[in-house]
């Protein structure tokens, strides 16, 4: 395919019909058997925003090259997109792993894999700021603080899950930023409506709750461009419970940590996800945990609908099924125009 004058498009730009040229990362190649007993391959490839399954049957001739294909590497592509019962896939015509020609033609593998919009770093420096003005006891301070400074490199690196919301590189301090932002905003608002309440509400507990509730994920994935992969720890424990792990190892490490402090945050880390029936081992049973689980439903939810909008091409009012919610379909509405340099000045 090198060598030819075909422009090169992207994978997630095809449409029902239309065949084209493209480069994409294999992300895993799944064997099965037919009714008849036959092999095939569902080969699963991705751009940057968006996965397509390309089945190849016995009778293709790929068939014997598929068993041979790189997970994780590039690979040259033509095919032919198909809607079919099953969602979007791809008809393989020709496929080869990437050569180092292809760079001529565009190829770049992190142009491939989705990634935070942020730049690096920057989600993460805010993180550190909401622990100086938020956090006011110097103990829970020092302890958020040590245990993502220990951990910076992969922090900002991590997904923050496999597939569900932020399922990409910088996925996780984007989330983390993201939670402990609107996480922040209610007990904000609910530390004043109920100022009766007594204790008052532990606006320090909910910050750091925030920022560590899922830093677990850092032991219960091992890290990929592509797509990270469960750690044995990841599969038989769980990020829920190896976070609190983190948490109480750092926490015997400080002289004096309060108990009571301890024993606060450790409650809304077990039970941020809400029900035990989606993973947690304890529900909340403070207002803190409370705030802390419903920031972070909230934000993966939204997450997840807004990536499904912002990547579907179809012209249907509705986004396909989105699993992070029951299921569901959203609707698109109405495009506007982009707002004009001068309206953004007039915006201020």
């Amino acid at each position: 395919m090198a060598g030819t004058d075909t422009a090169i498009v992207r994978l997630s730009d095809l449409v029902d019909g239309q065949e084209g040229e493209f480069f994409a990362a294999l992300v895993k190649t799944d064997k099965g058997t037919d009714k008849h007993g036959n092999p095939y391959y569902k080969c699963h490839f991705r751009d940057k925003r968006a996965t397509r399954v390309a089945p190849i049957w016995s009778s293709d001739p790929l068939l014997t090259f598929a068993a041979e294909w790189t997970p994780y590497a590039g690979y040259r592509i033509r095919a032919k997109a198909e809607n079919s019962k099953y969602g979007p896939q791809i008809k393989l015509i020709e496929c080869r792993e990437v050569v180092p020609e292809d760079a001529e033609d565009g190829y770049d593998f992190f142009d491939l894999v989705e990634s935070s919009k942020y730049p690096p770093g920057s989600c993460f420096a805010r993180i550190l700021g909401f622990i100086d003005q938020q956090i006011r006891r110097p103990h829970l301070a020092r302890l958020v603080r040590e245990i993502l400074e220990e951990n910076a490199e992969l922090f900002q690196k991590m997904p923050a899950a496999q597939a569900l919301h932020h399922g990409f590189s910088g996925g996780l301090v984007e989330h983390i930023w993201s939670v402990t932002r609107v996480a922040i905003g209610l007990i904000k608002h609910y530390a004043e409506y109920y100022d009766g309440l007594n204790p008052p509400l532990d606006r320090d507990v909910v910050v750091a709750a925030a920022i560590l509730h899922d830093i677990g994920k850092l032991r219960e994935l091992a890290y990929h461009p592509v797509e990270a992969k469960y750690t044995k720890h990841g599969t038989l424990i769980g990020h829920i419970v190896l976070g609190r792990d983190m948490v109480r190892d750092k926490a015997r490490q400080i002289a004096d940590f309060p108990e009571e402090t301890l024993l606060l945050l450790e409650h809304a880390i077990l039970a941020h996800h809400g029900k035990a029936e989606f993973g947690a081992p304890k529900e909340p049973c403070t207002i803190e945990a409370l705030i802390v689980h419903y920031a972070d439903e909230i934000d993966a939810k939204i997450n997840a609908v807004a990536a499904e909008r912002m990547r579907s091409t179809t012209e249907d009012e509705f986004t396909g099924k989105i699993y992070a919610v029951d299921n569901r379909r959203f609707y698109k509405g109405i495009p506007v125009e982009a707002p004009s340099d001068d309206d953004l000045d007039a915006i201020g």
